[in-house]
């Protein structure tokens, strides 16, 4: 039987001290636990937020793996509604700016991070924090490799895979990259991302969103902060190399600040206008601004604490904020006073169903 411990190793993920308890597992594995979670053991001494057990019944392999999974989630859970959190890579440059590369899985960042890291900070492979102020929370777990003929992704510590240490600065968000890996192309380039296109795909590779506050105008002010977010397309992991180091420091992109979308203010309608009495009402909505391009993006939550984010164009931001408990004759009107439609009737009923099917609006009599 394993040797009991009482002192777990405790790590810093997200701004959260994990303990890892080593009490179930032999020495050997205990040891392989410790070198793989090296460049992330916590100098504090405060006890830890909560504790996760890696499984002695799995093979050191699958274990390691395992437990990557299980520190990573139990940070998640421990800085839900405190942090943005972005399925990303990080790197840090000497002044503390953070390099942020988004993509799913598979998208290629480990295998980035792991090159741009030999001359940068590691920040992370997997998970990067983000608080409202544009501070970022590291998190160097180990790297998880993929590895041909090993059916688990291989966890490689950035101590032995001498990766770059945190710079002394404290760490800020400097650029948001999606990552867009096309194999076998020469060509390489940045490619400036609208708002209204990043935010989509930014809220898809984000943890616990909704339970953030105000999430949506909290994304849109780092991306306008920070310049405006980047595609990386690229053929190899150098090429992403040479993008980076040739892209120009970030300044505040030109588009006006995040505002809330004030409902308009329609006027009387005319006494004697048809109408058959439905009234239409905005959903409820976790969060929702208005962007820089005539557009308007709308968080909704939904039971299970998931979300989903969808910006809104053409007639539909004029819609939105005039749902008040108003009449369709007073949506065609503010149509057709915002727009120069040739049927605006046509138009605001197409736009009404949309909204409805997507749950954004509520019709009722």
């Amino acid at each position: 039987m394993p040797r009991r411990s009482s002192s777990p190793l405790v790590v810093d993920a997200l701004g959260v001290r994990i303990g890892i308890d080593l009490s179930a597992l032999e020495p050997p594995a205990r040891a392989a636990v410790r070198s793989a979670w090296s460049g992330a053991v916590s100098a504090e001494s405060a006890a830890p937020r909560t504790v996760v057990a890696p499984a002695a019944s799995h093979g050191e392999g699958p274990m390691l793996a395992a437990l990557s999974s299980a520190v990573t989630m139990a940070a998640i859970e421990a800085r839900r509604g405190d942090l943005w959190m972005l399925h990303a890579a990080g790197v840090a440059g000497p002044d503390g700016g953070v390099v942020v590369l988004v993509g799913e899985s598979g998208a290629g960042k480990t295998t980035a991070v792991r090159t741009l890291a030999r001359t940068a900070g590691y920040v992370s492979d997997e998970t990067v924090g983000i608080d409202a102020s544009g501070t970022v929370l590291p998190y160097r777990k180990p790297l998880s490799v993929i590895t041909e003929g090993v059916s688990h992704k291989v966890q490689r510590s950035p101590d032995e895979l001498a990766l770059g240490a945190l710079p002394a600065a404290e760490l800020h968000l400097s650029r948001l990259i999606l990552l867009a890996r096309r194999p076998g192309s020469s060509d390489a380039r940045l490619v400036p991302v609208p708002t209204s296109e990043a935010i989509a795909e930014l809220a898809g590779q984000s943890s616990a969103l909704v339970q953030l506050r105000h999430p949506v105008r909290t994304m849109v002010e780092l991306i306008d902060r920070t310049g405006g977010a980047l595609r990386a397309e690229y053929g190899e992991v150098g090429d992403l190399a040479a993008l980076l180091r040739d892209a120009a420091s970030p300044s505040p992109s030109a588009g006006s600040e995040p505002a809330d979308p004030a409902p308009l203010r329609l006027a009387d309608p005319d006494p004697g206008s048809p109408g058959d009495g439905t009234r239409y009402q905005r959903a409820d909505a976790v969060d929702w601004c208005a962007l820089p391009d005539d557009r308007l993006a709308v968080l909704s939550g939904h039971t299970d604490g998931s979300g989903t984010l969808r910006v809104l164009a053409g007639v539909a931001p004029t819609l939105w904020r005039a749902a008040s408990g108003v009449r369709r004759d007073e949506l065609v009107a503010a149509v057709d006073a915002a727009f120069a439609c040739p049927d605006p009737g046509e138009v605001t009923d197409r736009a009404l169903q949309s909204l409805i099917e997507a749950g954004l609006l509520r019709a009722s009599v």
